[in-house]
């Protein structure tokens, strides 16, 4: 028999028995026997069959959902092994960040953490600290510990830390890190990533003066380099911080971080932050394998991509030649990522009347008129548009474009979906709604800043309002919720905990209307993440043809308290079938 070449242009083995390579292979896999693993409880998140206590998968994929009972057509005409070993768990289809960013965590791992609340990372646990005394104290002692015991120039070497929040720790300048040290480049990285403090060796370091003459982000007198201030700096701590091995050990950590999670499929919302080659052979070689305990999903930063995609030919098949890089567990969205207005927790976000407290001013990362000359041709390509938007004024800049690109060129289905959404209006909503756009929400925001931002930046009404999920749900769009890590942990509990309870880390509730139910707080880390992934005919769900990535529980979250949720064990997590303990 010949052999068979698909419309992909891979060619497959002589037909058997007569039948095409397709059948041969579904008749292959109907072979293979089946694992029905039971459960105390299984929630499915799918409404037409919400409950079951029992689930067969083959091949990786579901064969049903239900009891042992009324699995038995299958279980009579199949061979099959019962695996009794979460008899008394619970499981729910497993957990989806939608919005992750690997290689940027990776690099802030590889600097020393001082945050205003705890982190449990790979290796060390950061404690919290709070107060500008105890903070420029932690510095130091830190700085000390680095150069202790140094031969030749590692006390010199630049020293980077990553954490520092004022309405934490307090005000400080060029002036103050100047008297810790200068005898090295000293790097603080707001908490926001948005942001950098540095003193005068540091300046030097980074070419600041250069990046001074054409950029009003970096103010040389303060040390403070903002924005795309930020990204000047970028360009020589990039490699510093990547280099060496430090990549792959980051990249390693953050596996660590997303399985401890419960999560089985995240997004890299706007790859190429660094460098896109670099960054997407690291994953392929980490996260790329049938091995990787999750799968990866790619959609570009097109900011970057502007930037860096250079050297003649058409921007989307440079994007495309990208799929070289694809894997079963690793592959590219047809989908992009944008970027309106500045970081939330920077509070460099564009604030409509009648903004801040103190007067300051926030930033564009692409002003209206250039956020639509870049999405334009995305969105004319039929690709899904994902955006960055934090403040009121950068929602609007959002709704506007989507407006004038529907009216120039309609599309249905076209699950544009916005980032964080930090801070908005009931009229954004309602038009969002009307639009058809989708909200995107870091749920970590009102669980950490939910206090902070009161008092000197947005007050009692705006500041407990942000995250406004309820009544997003209410106007019937769709809603996930996201770590954004480094910006939050990747623990999707303690998301959902926090839409759900809308209480700070303080105990504080905060506009309770805009609180989720139950059922949609966890729609929101499993199927709502799943559809605006446009993934959820494979993830997000417990249903007969879907991927068989489950999560574990040890107590069921729809008969625990919310406020709990963050505390119930993650046993293990199953892809494709697989488990991982």
């Amino acid at each position: 028999m010949d052999s068979t070449t698909t419309m992909a242009g891979v060619t497959r083995g002589p037909d058997v028995a007569g039948k095409p390579w397709r059948l041969a292979m579904m008749c292959e896999a109907a072979a293979m026997p089946l694992t029905v693993f039971t459960a105390r409880m299984i929630r499915t998140m799918d409404p037409s069959l919400p409950t079951a206590n029992a689930i067969a998968v083959r091949d990786g994929r579901i064969v049903e959902v239900g009891t042992i009972e009324s699995l038995q057509p299958w279980l009579r005409h199949h061979e099959h092994v019962i695996d009794d070993r979460f008899a008394d768990s619970v499981l729910l289809p497993g957990f989806i960040d939608p919005h992750v960013h690997p290689a940027m965590m990776s690099l802030l791992l590889a600097a020393h953490w001082i945050t205003p609340e705890p982190w449990d990372l790979p290796g060390r646990d950061i404690p919290a600290t709070e107060g500008r005394d105890a903070y420029l104290a932690r510095l130091s002692e830190l700085i000390a510990a680095d150069g202790s015991g140094a031969e030749g120039d590692a006390a010199s070497e630049p020293f980077v830390t990553y954490g520092y929040h004022a309405q934490f720790h307090g005000e400080i300048s060029r002036s103050d890190l100047d008297a810790i040290t200068t005898d090295r480049p000293l790097i603080v990285w707001q908490r926001s990533f948005h942001e950098l403090w540095v003193n005068t060796p540091a300046l030097a370091w980074l070419d600041a003066e250069e990046g001074a003459a054409w950029d009003p982000h970096v103010d040389l007198a303060a040390g403070r380099l903002f924005e795309s201030g930020m990204v000047w700096g970028l360009r020589t701590l990039g490699p510093y911080l990547l280099g060496d091995g430090k990549l792959d050990r980051g990249l390693d950590d953050c596996a660590t971080l997303v399985r401890a999670g419960g999560v089985t499929t995240i997004a890299d919302a706007g790859y190429g932050i660094f460098d896109f080659d670099m960054e997407l052979a690291s994953f392929r070689e980490h996260f790329g394998s049938d091995e990787s305990p999750f799968r990866l999903y790619l959609m570009p930063n097109v900011l970057s991509a502007k930037g860096k995609l250079k050297g003649g030919g058409d921007l989307f098949d440079q994007l495309d030649a990208f799929r070289s890089y694809e894997t079963e567990r690793m592959q590219f969205l047809h989908a992009a990522k944008f970027l309106a207005d500045g970081a939330f927790i920077a509070q460099l976000m564009q604030m409509g009347p009648p903004g801040y407290i103190d007067g300051h001013e926030g930033a564009w990362l692409s002003d209206p008129e250039q956020l639509y000359l870049l999405i334009k041709p995305f969105w004319d390509a039929n690709f899904d548009i994902n955006i960055h938007a934090n403040g009121d004024q950068g929602v609007t800049a959002c709704l506007d474009t989507i407006d004038r690109l529907l009216r120039e060129t309609p599309r249905f289905d076209h699950r544009t979906t916005l980032h964080h959404f930090g801070v908005s209006t009931q009229a954004q909503v309602r038009r969002l709604a009307a639009l058809g756009v989708a909200v995107q929400a870091n749920g970590y925001y009102l669980h950490l800043f939910g206090d902070a931002f009161v008092d000197r930046w947005l007050g009692t009404e705006r500041a407990s309002q942000m995250t406004r999920l309820g009544s997003v749900a209410r106007e019937g769009a769709s809603v996930a919720v996201h770590s954004d890590l480094p910006m939050g942990p990747v623990a999707p509990l303690l998301a959902a905990s926090a839409i759900a309870t809308r209480a700070t880390r303080n105990g504080t509730t905060m506009a309770p209307t805009e609180a989720l139910s139950v059922e949609d707080a966890l729609r929101a880390i499993t199927i709502e993440a799943a559809w605006q992934l446009r993934l959820d005919h494979e993830v997000g769900s417990l249903a007969a043809g879907k991927l068989a990535d489950l999560v574990v529980l040890a107590d069921d979250p729809f008969t625990t308290d919310p406020i709990d949720w963050p505390a119930i064990e993650i046993e293990a997590t199953v892809v494709g079938g697989r488990v991982y303990p």
